[in-house]
């Protein structure tokens, strides 16, 4: 697969979306980009994650969970004041860096952390998908814009002085505007990635109403979801361990996705939720690739539900 190409159905997103955008003065705004990866051999999985709030405060993370470790790590830089002159073409707090290259085709970042340092280049697999896509446009209490995409990091991983070569896949997610945590009484971010195909799906559960945003990118053609059908199994703790999907496109296309959760952890991101992480191996149509599915769970609701699901879930 290659942007070269493959026919998007979706409208083109500006290329100023790439980079840091000036929030307006709103509560609860906010800039951030994730960049997950999963390195299944290593049984080791993580994210860098960073982001400015609509005062100038940045600051940045970076999370590596699996079996390869003893326990979870997490290395986290507090929040500090940067100026307005500062983008993403040389973007720089505490011990991030980034570098856009290409609009929403490449990216050049590194993380300096206690336990964890990475150094990585992003590739994309496609053009970037974007909420406002959509005919209902991005859910406004979640962000002004987000977008979505999936592409190749290549670079070092270290772990406690201990290196691991990086070529693997990386999901990069990136939003602008307001993000009111609490208001989600629970959401599936989903994304998976194989040579062949790249699926994405947001489905969010707020006011009573359930949506959806994401596509399929696969045999040439990108195209936006219009059905789900999904089943999952939780573990003892009430953390998801499989996921099963079958995504339908807009163009008619059915897409089968099969995955297990290898690697997890919780990041705490507002008072109001959980966030439950898990990085999967997976097959999309029986090719082997790997992703990451995240479930945000009201913690009142989650703090109640979790001693019955040995019994009902």
């Amino acid at each position: 697969m290659s942007l070269a190409n493959l026919r998007n159905e979706l409208p083109p997103v500006p290329e100023e979306d790439d980079n840091r955008h000036l929030l307006r003065d709103a509560p609860h705004c906010r800039e951030g980009v994730a960049l997950m990866f999963q390195v299944p051999e290593e049984r080791l999985a993580g994210f860098v994650y960073f982001w400015v709030t609509r005062e100038g405060m940045a600051g940045a993370a970076a999370v590596v969970i699996g079996d390869g470790l003893s326990s979870p790590i997490s290395d986290r830089f507090d929040a500090v004041p940067v100026p307005d002159s500062m983008d993403f073409n040389d973007w720089r707090v505490n011990g991030l860096a980034m570098q856009l290259g290409e609009p929403h085709q490449q990216l050049d970042f590194s993380f300096t952390g206690e336990r964890v340092q990475i150094t990585g280049h992003y590739e994309a697999l496609h053009p970037p998908y974007a909420f406002s896509s959509h005919e209902d446009g991005c859910p406004p209490y979640y962000a002004d814009d987000r977008t979505e995409q999936h592409g190749i990091v290549t670079g070092e991983l270290v772990i406690d002085g201990r290196r691991i070569v990086l070529n693997h896949f990386m999901q990069r997610d990136h939003s602008w505007g307001p993000r009111v945590w609490g208001l989600n009484q629970h959401y599936k971010w989903f994304h998976a990635t194989t040579p062949e195909a790249c699926v994405h799906f947001f489905e969010m559960q707020s006011f009573g109403k359930v949506l959806v945003r994401g596509y399929v990118a696969k045999d040439g053609l990108m195209s936006e979801i219009a059905g789900l059908d999904y089943d999952f199994e939780f573990d003892e703790t009430m953390h998801h361990k499989a996921f099963d999907v079958i995504v339908t496109d807009a163009a008619g296309r059915k897409t089968d996705i099969r995955c297990k959760v290898y690697a997890k952890t919780q990041f705490e991101a507002d008072p109001m939720i959980y966030l439950k992480e898990g990085a999967t191996t997976l097959t999309i149509d029986g090719t082997d690739g790997t992703g990451w599915c995240e479930f945000c769970w009201n913690r009142n609701y989650f703090d109640f539900a979790k001693d019955y699901v040995g019994n009902y879930a």
